[in-house]
């Protein structure tokens, strides 16, 4: 029996969306309410961020007209998490499930939407139940290894890591997966082999690409350490890292007050709350900073996008400055304005990078401005201290910079913990 749909299947099975989509379109106009048609329309709307819109309209015409077939709630859930949406993604592949538990696809992005949200106890359970459905299917068996990494269960891990890969070495993904798994464990050489291979079978795996640019950025024992800091808030899921994060600047800013109350522990607390701030700084702009020497690789060049390429610049340009201000002050004996000078740019480095993982263009926009609102602020206030005669407005206006910082700071983690919506 001819099967009305399988020229529709194969254009999209051979990614030719365009020539798909005018199929779909021509069948649509002799039956506008088949709900397959929908689904697949869904599917080709999908590749062009910008047709979001029509492809959840799509997606929900092929719901609401067959809402009883677990492929369409499928189909509504990939448009809801190309949106950002990961809420209402779980929502539609748990009714998938429920309406096809057999189907291991189906769990398999359940464990995804899970690992984003950060419940990786979750992601362990949906992934093993795709296994348990069919214990060859890879998307599950990567999405296993990534869940127990997560879990800080690194040895099995590895262990399940290696299996799926053995069971189709020419998977992308495979290698991926396996390389963060190395990569996390500490193991930045032969994950940068997982990483080389991967890249070599899919270019376009960006899953690959960032692993990759971290496993070669680990050459350097700084990166190294704050990447095992980033892994590590991570595995505590997002509200406790964050809570972590704001309970450590709490108690350096009540170390300082006992200091200024108690003289004689300055000596003491001050290198606390310099070694802190400069931690803090770094895990705030270790990546771009680093991606800077990746330039300098004979691979790693090949690896950075044109934004990331941007703010390695950028960031380099204000650290080097601040460097500058150091050395020009033990040349010239000048430490209070060098001093400074130093102190504002290596500040500024902290929203150049905030900015720059904005993961929006309006995103990236309002933080710019934010960021070129708070360097000014320095400026205006010597401006105002010569008009007046007197250093206190440019003082006043410094300490305006830093709580300025902190705040782009803070705001731009917020903003990067929303889902994205297109």
């Amino acid at each position: 029996m001819h099967d009305p749909y399988a020229k529709i299947q194969l254009l999209i099975s051979q990614s030719r969306f365009e020539l798909a989509e005018r199929e779909i379109r021509r069948s649509l106009t002799e039956d506008p309410d088949d709900s397959q048609l929908q689904a697949f329309l869904a599917i080709c709307l999908l590749v062009d961020k910008s047709r979001l819109e029509e492809a959840t309209d799509a997606a929900k015409k092929a719901v609401a007209g067959a809402p009883d077939e677990p492929y369409t709630h499928y189909v509504l859930t990939l448009v809801w998490d190309a949106r950002g949406q990961t809420d209402y993604a779980l929502d539609s592949i748990e009714e998938a499930i429920r309406l096809d538990p057999e189907t291991a696809e189906y769990y398999g992005l359940q464990a995804q939407m899970y690992l984003m949200k950060g419940n990786y106890n979750a992601a362990l359970k949906s992934a093993t139940a795709g296994l348990s459905v069919n214990p060859e299917n890879i998307d599950c068996g990567n999405l296993r290894s990534m869940a127990l990494e997560r879990l800080g269960r690194t040895d099995e891990a590895m262990i399940s890591s290696a299996q799926t890969l053995a069971r189709d070495p020419d998977n992308a993904g495979s290698h991926a997966a396996h390389g963060h798994t190395l990569l996390n464990a500490g193991r930045h050489k032969e994950a940068q082999v997982a990483f080389r291979e991967a890249l070599r079978l899919n270019p376009s795996n960006e899953f690959a690409r960032d692993g990759m640019m971290n496993a070669l950025n680990s050459r350097s024992i700084i990166f190294r350490g704050v990447y095992r800091y980033y892994v590590w808030i991570s595995r505590l899921g997002q509200k406790a890292g964050m809570m972590l994060i704001f309970g450590a600047w709490i108690l350096v800013q009540v170390l300082n007050s006992v200091a200024d109350s108690v003289p004689a522990i300055r000596p003491f607390v001050t290198p606390i709350i310099i070694a802190y701030v400069l931690f803090a700084v770094m895990s705030w702009v270790a990546t771009p900073l680093f991606n800077t020497f990746l330039r300098f690789h004979a691979f790693g060049r090949h690896l950075l996008t044109r934004k990331e390429f941007w703010a390695s610049n950028i960031l380099a340009a204000s650290l080097g400055l601040s460097v500058f201000s150091i050395l020009y002050s033990a040349v010239t004996g000048n430490w209070s304005s060098g001093l400074l000078a130093a102190m504002y740019w290596f500040a500024l480095s902290v929203p150049i990078a905030a900015t720059f993982s904005m993961l929006t263009t309006k995103r990236f926009a309002i933080c710019a401005a934010a960021t070129v609102v708070v360097t000014l602020l320095p400026i205006a206030g010597l401006v105002r201290g010569l008009q007046l005669g007197s250093a206190e407005p440019f003082y006043g206006f410094f300490q305006y910079f830093y709580y300025g910082i902190l705040g782009i700071q803070i705001v731009s983690q917020v903003m990067n913990a929303r889902p994205v919506r297109l």
